[in-house]
């Protein structure tokens, strides 16, 4: 087995899409049940700080089969950007066609949104943590902002020297030198600083230190793989009991650390101490549904967005019906973009050697 594949974070990650998936869904359980969607799902969002976090835990694992040279950079840039780009643009281009197509350039927002999602530029200055419409077309975006953004100063900066230090001192300068020296308090808050630029905006707002938890996780794998494997299967529990308790009560369901990231953190952390025990016990349907994640995140909205009026069409009405066919076909769907854009996309970049390997770097 691979040293770097951890069955727990491969999980995890399903679980991340799927709470994402449910959250999108839950108005057609609210349309015959009100409220009960979203007392379900309505933590479910939150499922994009799980993400951030197993990013920087993946970003860690891969950094350390990558050199400090040129190549090792632009070796890792085409590796993220294989993950990231085909599923991305071809799943946009399909829900583009899907929802009104050529009508988007009779209006200006949305043409102005669709030029967002081709540039991952945000747009909105004063709607942090998205910076673009996030209740638009293929509003999920807002979320790969962020991660090509990590990827691209994490990439750009591996090349030095002492890459850890130069990383380091990045993200001290954009997280914290640049809000303090334009005046604003430094705060932990999902909304981030108000700096006249949506880019600035997007680049200095605390979400990224989730990445950056991850990242420290990820360093920490030594450590944790000494622990008692046992007990930590044991906090793994406590942790797990602990999120649905609080979600429950509506409690810590905002973005970042001083939302769900803590929660989540503390999940991370704990599978991955108890890995040698927990590896054990993850059926193989759920680390197939982890190879789907990123593809299900993707393709789901199409359900409410270009779909959505093909499956009223279909005699299919709002409510639990719809909620089930949706979830079935989002997964359909995923499972297929998975195998025939995301895995030989992956596979184009990997060298031969490794295109066969499991490693959790590949996400």
């Amino acid at each position: 087995m691979n040293a770097n594949y951890f069955k727990s974070v491969h999980a995890l990650r399903g679980l991340a899409a799927l709470s994402v998936m449910f959250f999108h869904f839950r108005w057609n359980i609210n349309a015959e049940y009100p409220g009960l969607g979203d007392a379900l799902f309505g933590w479910g969002a939150t499922g994009v700080d799980l993400f951030f976090l197993i990013s920087g835990f993946v970003i860690v694992l891969t950094l350390k089969t990558t050199p400090a040279t040129f190549s090792g950079t632009v070796h890792f840039l085409k590796r993220r950007l294989f993950r990231i780009l085909p599923a991305y643009y071809i799943i946009l281009i399909v829900t583009f066609l899907l929802s009104g197509a050529m009508s988007t350039f009779h209006y200006a927002d949305k043409t102005q949104n669709l030029i967002s999602a081709l540039t991952f530029q945000p747009i909105y200055p004063d709607h942090g943590p998205f910076y673009v419409d996030d209740s638009g077309m293929y509003g999920i975006r807002w979320t790969l902002n962020y991660e090509l953004y990590f990827y691209l100063a994490v990439g750009l900066l591996l090349g030095l020297p002492r890459r850890a230090l130069a990383i380091a001192i990045w993200f001290v300068l954009t997280l914290f030198a640049i809000p303090w020296l334009a005046g604003k308090d430094l705060s932990l808050a999902e909304q981030g600083y108000e700096l006249g630029s949506a880019q600035l905006n997007l680049v200095t707002n605390p979400m990224i230190l989730l990445f950056l938890v991850g990242m420290l996780i990820g360093l920490s794998v030594p450590l944790l793989r000494k622990l008692n494997a046992h007990l930590m299967l044991i906090m793994f529990t406590a942790s797990v009991v602990m999120m649905v308790a609080l979600f429950s009560h509506g409690l810590f369901v905002g973005h970042g650390l001083t939302g769900s990231g803590w929660i989540y953190a503390l999940i991370l952390l704990f599978a991955i101490a108890s890995e040698e025990r927990i590896g054990k016990l993850i059926p193989r349907a759920w680390l197939k549904l982890g190879d789907i994640s990123f593809s299900l995140y993707l393709v789901h909205t199409l359900m409410n967005e270009g779909l959505g009026k093909r499956l009223n069409g279909l005699g299919i009405e709002d409510g639990p019906l719809r909620f089930r066919v949706s979830v079935v076909l989002s997964l359909l769907l995923a499972w297929l973009a998975w195998k025939y854009i995301e895995r030989p996309f992956n596979a184009l970049s990997k060298p031969r050697a490794e295109a066969s390997g499991l490693a959790i770097t590949k996400g």
